[in-house]
């Protein structure tokens, strides 16, 4: 059987999920004992988020897929919708009268589980799409 090859220039790390995985969730229980909002707690989102960044700013897809207008503009819609839900919460007070999206996601960042879960989410998305 011959091996797979990827189209795209992507680190062998995370072309092998067997590394990849493992590695993720180590750091990722080690990321989450970080308090929220504190340096550590910034320190942890941002390296692992500027390394799969350069990644995928390095890499060269080997072809790219035409994006209908109808899916760009209903991305598009979603992402404006989600940044006048936050801009007028925040101009509005940010309190739970008027939440913004971090004030709603408090509750469950709150707990080291719920940590967990969030940086894997984050980290398992950031991955994915790098090695799209």
């Amino acid at each position: 059987m011959e091996p797979t090859t990827q189209p795209f220039d992507v680190p062998a790390p995370l072309r092998r999920g067997r590394l990849l995985w493992p590695a993720l969730v180590g750091y990722v229980l080690v990321a989450a004992s970080a308090r929220p909002l504190t340096g550590p707690a910034a320190v942890a989102v941002l390296l692992p988020g500027c390394a799969l960044l350069g990644v995928g700013l390095r890499r060269t897809p080997a072809r790219q897929r035409a994006v209908g207008r109808r899916t760009a503009a209903t991305w598009l819609g979603l992402g404006v919708l989600f940044c006048l839900w936050e801009l007028g919460a925040f101009l509005a007070g940010n309190d739970e009268a008027h939440p913004t999206f971090s004030i709603l996601a408090d509750p469950l960042l709150a707990t080291y589980p719920g940590r967990v879960a969030g940086y894997l989410l984050w980290l398992g998305t950031g991955a994915w799409l790098v090695t799209r």
